[in-house]
């Protein structure tokens, strides 16, 4: 029977209507259940999974844009009266979102030109992309037969320290520093690494488990009934309603006139201020150019962004970040937990200058652990969780191998950021309607947990994606570079159609060069009036003066 055949836009429109919209802890109102009676799934894309991964990734991601664009549509109902537009979702989108950095061209070249790798390596400044040093965020098997990931951040230094191994080491190529590092993490039992990486040199790492083994933990157990987002409501200071700010707008954007402040570094707190810049926000990315980043995750993630050099261990910096965060609707948190805490901008504090002003604010904060449990003041990375909560393991039984295999993308960062967007809107819309603070918390492992709990791919499927992309069958050692080179090389043949120009959209940007253009992944959303799209093309770091646009 055709209608029991199985296909991405079924799966992520069940998802949608009978899993998130019917998930009480997400408090999602009823105009967003509603408008979900005009969201559909464009027919369109491909219809049988593609991407050679056993969870299902396009189909959560798809419903996550699902989710994000209704809750975009509510709101445009409420501020612009379009109560019956309707808005299509394309999951052959939503699923090339999730490596939208890799996509772009800059100047009309590929990432990996090496004069755009020369433009964002100005980033690199821990060296942390020589062949010894970037293979350190890597899996290795230990002394008593488990697996670690080791994770060098953006600076290798302690963990290589740890090993007692040299912090700088020429290699000839990749297996020679693969196989230098996986003696140096041989030499140690896993439970020894994981205390010695994460609470003695504060440095990431983490145990690789099966689902099950990690549901047993202590932190498995503490986050297990934890929805996709965390959203706390403080009424206490009679904070009154903020309607929506009044636009002149030729878009009809959901977020138009919301001031956010983007304080997040790496990929899923960069995403929810990028995915609120698309949906009309103005965003200001404090930066801070004395420390290293993501440079090529970051010509990517500023898109839409204004980007301003604040030392907020300065007291000039403090004080331009408060006079930011006054004028401000959201703040985004994504840095290790408690270290805007210490710096003077924790939640608590935020939310005083809210009640002082006498206009609630919404703090979002993304972490990889979670907010509660033994691990969650741990430092974490996609690869730390898609380690610990077992997706390392699915995709080793997905290949038959007995080895834990990384997933090839950064899934779980990019979903968390749509995540984080939703519980965003979430907020503000509660705001406008009851007033108060709101306290958004989302993290990795949620997203991971949620993800697994949806099942695996069916075993014809998984045997349909191994026979699709037969070179994807990798090592443990296998990291994201050596992975996507494999991915993009086969992509064009294997899909073509995840290449079409439509899906992709074109903006001046502020990389260094006059004039020029980055093409980059657009919206898997497209409404009738609505236009998403960005006001600012991507920028280089420190761009921008340390305020808001209106105040000239």
């Amino acid at each position: 029977m055709a209608e029991d055949i199985y296909t991405i836009q079924k799966e992520a429109s069940r998802l949608l209507t009978s899993v998130l919209l019917t998930d009480a802890r997400l408090q999602i109102p009823e105009s967003v259940k509603s408008a979900s009676k005009r969201t559909s799934f464009d027919p369109s894309a491909l219809a049988t999974p593609f991407l050679p991964a056993p969870i299902k990734c396009t189909e959560l991601s798809t419903a996550l844009w699902a989710l994000l664009a209704t809750f975009g549509n509510a709101i445009c109902a409420e501020r612009y009266g379009l109560s019956e537009q309707k808005v299509v979702i394309n999951s052959d989108v939503a699923s090339i979102f999730l490596i939208s950095f890799w996509l772009m061209r800059v100047g009309g070249k590929p990432i990996s030109d090496s004069e755009l790798v020369k433009r964002y390596s100005i980033y690199d400044t821990t060296n942390q992309f020589t062949l010894w040093r970037r293979l350190v965020t890597n899996l290795y098997p230990t002394r008593d037969g488990r697996w670690f990931h080791l994770h060098g951040g953006l600076n290798s230094d302690r963990s290589l320290r740890m090993l007692g191994l040299p912090t700088h080491k020429d290699v000839a190529d990749e297996m020679e520093a693969v196989k230098g590092l996986s003696e140096g993490v041989q030499q140690f039992d896993a439970e020894w690494l994981d205390i010695e990486a994460n609470e003695y040199w504060r440095q990431a790492g983490g145990i690789c488990f099966t689902p099950e083994e990690y549901r047993k933990t202590e932190q498995g157990k503490a986050i297990a009934d934890d929805a996709l987002y965390l959203l706390e409501e403080f009424h206490g200071e009679n904070l009154p309603p903020v309607p929506w700010p009044r636009v002149d707008t030729k878009t009809y954007r959901p977020l138009e006139g919301i001031k956010i402040v983007d304080l997040t570094r790496a990929i899923a707190g960069p995403t929810i201020g990028k995915l609120a810049a698309l949906f009309g926000a103005t965003v200001v990315r404090v930066s801070n150019m004395k420390l290293p980043d993501l440079g090529i995750v970051l010509f990517e993630s500023n898109m839409g962004k204004r980007d301003a050099h604040l030392d907020l261990k300065a007291e000039e910096g403090r004080k331009a970040l408060l006079n930011l965060i006054e004028d401000a609707d959201v703040v985004l948190d994504g840095y290790r937990p408690g270290a805007l805490e210490k710096l003077g901008f924790g939640p608590t504090y935020v939310h005083e200058v809210a009640r002082r002003r006498g206009k609630g604010i919404v703090y979002a904060r993304e972490n990889c652990y979670g907010w509660k449990g033994p691990w969650m003041h741990r430092s974490g990375w996609q690869q730390i969780s898609d380690a610990v909560t077992g997706v390392a393991w699915l995709f080793a039984r997905m290949w038959n191998v007995d080895e834990p295999m990384m997933p090839f993308l950064p899934n779980s960062d990019f979903q968390t950021g749509i995540v984080g967007c939703i519980g965003v809107m979430n907020a503000l819309d509660k705001r406008a309607k009851k007033g108060g603070n709101y306290l958004v918390s989302m993290s990795l492992n949620q997203l991971n947990s949620f993800l697994i709990s949806l099942g695996t791919q069916s075993p014809e499927v998984q045997q349909s994606l191994r026979e699709m992309w037969p070179d994807m069958k990798l090592r443990h050692y296998d990291d994201i570079h050596r992975q996507m080179r494999v991915l993009l090389s086969d992509l064009p043949k294997v899909k073509p159609q995840l290449l079409n120009p439509k899906y992709f959209t074109t903006i001046k940007a502020e990389l260094g060069v006059p004039d020029e253009e980055i093409a980059f992944v657009g919206p898997a959303a497209t409404y009738d009036t609505t236009k998403l799209g960005y006001d600012l093309g991507s920028c280089l770091r420190g761009t921008h003066e340390a305020k808001w646009p209106d105040e000239g």
